[in-house]
């Protein structure tokens, strides 16, 4: 039995979106602490105003944020595919173009994909702070080499061996994208700023 391409994505994408609010009500019911700010390392804010303890739980921290990071991109007017890359390429951003690309033949688990869309996505907001359709893309956060000291030393040793990969004239980019992609929250914000600018 044929079914349509779109209907059975349409099924598939209403059955998970069901079974992901159920266990994150459930989630958010034994580990909602009401808390004046969120650490966002640590802890979530829900729609009620309480936050979610996520520290330690790794298994639910990133279910929601895929289709967000979807409609944040397509209304920043970014497109994105998903192809077979090179091995050891997780994704790229092609600011020319205005187009992310996923590798999904490297994609290892779904955490470490939402990373690499929350790193990609934040080259959309350097490229958007430089201005869209332009090509150019700029750093936002180390205008100064303390700044730019500090964020490099935040980083993990994964994520330092991944710098080791590219260009000295890249670390500043690459150093935030590394740094936010643990912050899929504040990037999907930074994201919705640029496509309310557009």
């Amino acid at each position: 039995m044929k079914i349509p391409l779109t209907l059975l994505t349409t099924l598939v994408s209403a059955s998970v979106i069901m079974a992901n609010s159920a266990d994150a009500q459930d989630y958010s019911r034994s580990s909602s602490r009401d808390f004046d700010n969120c650490d966002y390392g640590n802890y979530m804010m829900t729609n009620n105003g309480r936050c979610v303890d996520l520290s330690g739980d790794d298994s639910n921290r990133y279910n929601f944020y895929e289709q967000k990071f979807f409609t944040a991109l397509k209304n920043a007017g970014i497109s994105i595919s998903y192809e077979s890359c090179e091995a050891g390429l997780l994704g790229y951003y092609q600011p020319d173009y205005n187009r992310m690309t996923m590798c999904q033949n490297n994609r290892q688990d779904f955490n470490l994909y939402i990373e690499t869309l929350a790193h990609e996505s934040w080259h959309v907001v350097q490229d958007c702070a430089a201005g869209l359709n332009n090509g150019v893309v700029v750093p936002i956060m180390n205008a100064d080499s303390s700044t730019f000291r500090s964020i490099l030393a935040s980083l993990g040793s994964a994520d330092w061996e991944s710098l080791n990969l590219y260009e000295p004239q890249d670390l500043p980019y690459e150093g935030e994208a590394f740094l936010m992609e643990k912050h899929p929250d504040k990037v999907l914000q930074a994201l919705n700023n640029c496509a309310a600018r557009r």
